[in-house]
């Protein structure tokens, strides 16, 4: 028992790379690290929901226009991505950040969520929308920008994992507007279509995301709801949901990135 201690003891006391672990000298070595230090910090699906319904109730027409309701879903994809980083990555300054101004094929673009090196620039990418009514008259026109921005994107990093979430209430929340049949299965197949890189082709495919995430809220339950059910009854084939989204993402990144251990 005491030979255990005296050992576990200078284990301690010796240095080693588990202080901080940098960039190796030897560029062909696979760097692994340790867990991310703070997943506690990370946002919770079900608090962002809450907000999001709390801001409805409020004031509806706040919720369909103004910027705070859809930085909600910005918060939680920005920190679940943080909390997974691991000690490396911080060592070598990867960040998570919002908003982040990246050069496409045609132009720049903000994209909504990035992880990004310093050096190497972005490895995950991800856009956030929400249309809350009038989604019939729109919906087209978004989805082709949305396939265009994923391929100007491509174009210029094709081994980073990109992603989108968009959001569609089960119902109109505008005042006026909540008769309006809104076809979630359809637009459920609409985004699979341009769902699923291909594992090994991927450096080739262009507008098609890695990873997508299709919510489909109720607000008038209270907190909001997710009818993932309505999604599933449509797509079968295709993951679509929130909860998976950042496993998703993460899990691809990890895939491409053997040599780098970025996420947890």
């Amino acid at each position: 028992m005491r030979k255990v201690k005296a050992a576990t003891e200078a284990g301690r006391s010796r240095p080693g790379p588990a202080r901080g672990i940098p960039t190796p000298e030897n560029p062909n070595k696979a760097i692994t690290s340790s867990l991310p230090h703070n997943i506690k910090a990370a946002v919770g699906l079900s608090d962002v929901l809450r907000e999001m319904g709390d801001i409805y109730r409020a004031d509806p027409d706040k919720a369909v226009h103004g910027q705070g309701f859809i930085k909600l879903l910005h918060a939680y994809v920005g920190t679940q991505l943080e909390a997974r980083l691991t000690k490396f990555a911080r060592k070598r300054g990867i960040k998570v950040v919002k908003e982040a101004t990246i050069l496409g094929s045609t132009k720049p673009k903000d994209e909504d969520v990035a992880v990004i090196d310093p050096e190497n620039g972005p490895l995950v990418l991800v856009g956030v929308r929400s249309q809350m009514s009038s989604v019939g008259n729109n919906a087209l026109n978004y989805y082709e920008m949305m396939v265009g921005e994923c391929t100007s994107l491509e174009d210029w990093f094709p081994m980073a994992t990109h992603g989108y979430i968009y959001l569609h209430p089960l119902r109109s929340i505008k005042e006026g507007k909540q008769g309006e049949v809104i076809d979630h299965g359809r637009y459920a197949r609409m985004y699979a279509a341009v769902t699923g890189r291909d594992r090994r082709e991927y450096k080739t495919q262009r507008g098609r995301f890695d990873h997508f995430a299709y919510m489909v809220v109720d607000f008038d339950q209270d907190p909001p709801s997710l009818r993932d059910d309505l999604v599933n009854a449509a797509v079968s084939d295709v993951v679509l949901d929130i909860d998976t989204f950042v496993e998703r993402l993460i899990e691809t990144s990890k895939d491409r990135l053997l040599f780098w251990d970025v996420f947890e």
